[in-house]
């Protein structure tokens, strides 16, 4: 074999080696990529189904539910074409598929829970605002118009108000129960306060009548003008007055 042959035969082999290692090493970068992917919609699909069980239905509506559902909906199907062997990705599908389905066909409205603890309101607080920042997110990346945007964070915002409301009356209601006058006229006008501020379109006329009414009957029953009672009003009123001071400042962000 001749010295020319040699060398030649070494540079191709040389080449084939190189263009071995370059094959070799854009399949391992596409296999990283993939992984990394299926790693990242799986992992936001989950997520999106955690807020979706976490916060109450009633406080969402079935508009946000649809919209959180269909994007869940969106990388499950991605993820299957990615994964088609991997079956817990095929069950997640027909899961959310079936859920789309009972939320698609519900006809009856739902309640909202009656909140029983300042952590109970707190916890319902920080759901509505984690979910807020998804949609703000669903908006930067096109996923909905800032229209759209407007309307569920407003059904939000709405569902925070009347958390705070339900939870003011809740204690109200049990210091009433348990013969606190001084604590049950505090919540109530802290209750109508709220109502007050936001009684567009006279929204709370009636609820705010009523709520006259049962402060004037305590005051009656009491005897005399009751003042605020500083040993009684701690826990409960102080966490819902950070309710209320978030709740400004998150309505300053989004609207």
């Amino acid at each position: 074999m001749s010295t020319e042959l040699i060398i030649i035969l070494s540079i191709v082999g040389g080449a084939g080696l190189i263009g071995l290692f370059y094959i070799s090493h854009s399949i391992e970068k596409q296999r990283r990529q993939r992984a990394l992917l299926i790693a990242n919609l799986s992992d936001h699909a989950f997520r999106l189904q955690r807020i979706l069980d976490s916060v109450p239905a009633a406080y969402t509506g079935k508009d946000i539910q649809l919209l959180l559902l269909g994007q869940i909906k969106k990388r499950m199907e991605r993820l299957k074409d990615l994964a088609p062997g991997n079956e817990k990705f095929h069950k997640k599908l027909e899961s959310t598929n079936a859920q789309i389905a009972e939320v698609t066909g519900a006809t009856t409205p739902q309640t909202k829970p009656q909140l029983k603890c300042p952590e109970e309101a707190n916890e319902i607080r920080t759901q509505l605002q984690d979910l807020s920042k998804v949609i703000e997110g669903f908006t930067q990346n096109k996923v909905i118009s800032v229209d759209e945007a407007r309307r569920y964070l407003s059904q939000l915002q709405s569902s925070f108000i009347d958390a705070n409301l339900n939870y003011l009356l809740q204690v109200a209601e049990n210091t009433r129960r348990e013969n606190k006058p001084k604590l049950a006229i505090l919540n109530y006008e802290k209750a109508l306060a709220e109502m007050k501020k936001r009684n567009q379109k006279g929204a709370y006329d009636e609820r705010m009548a009523q709520i006259g009414a049962i402060i004037n009957e305590l005051k009656i029953e009491a005897g005399h003008q009751v003042e605020e009672d500083t040993t009684e009003n701690n826990e409960l009123t102080q966490a819902m007055d950070e309710m209320i001071e978030e709740e400004d400042a998150w309505k300053k962000k989004y609207f």
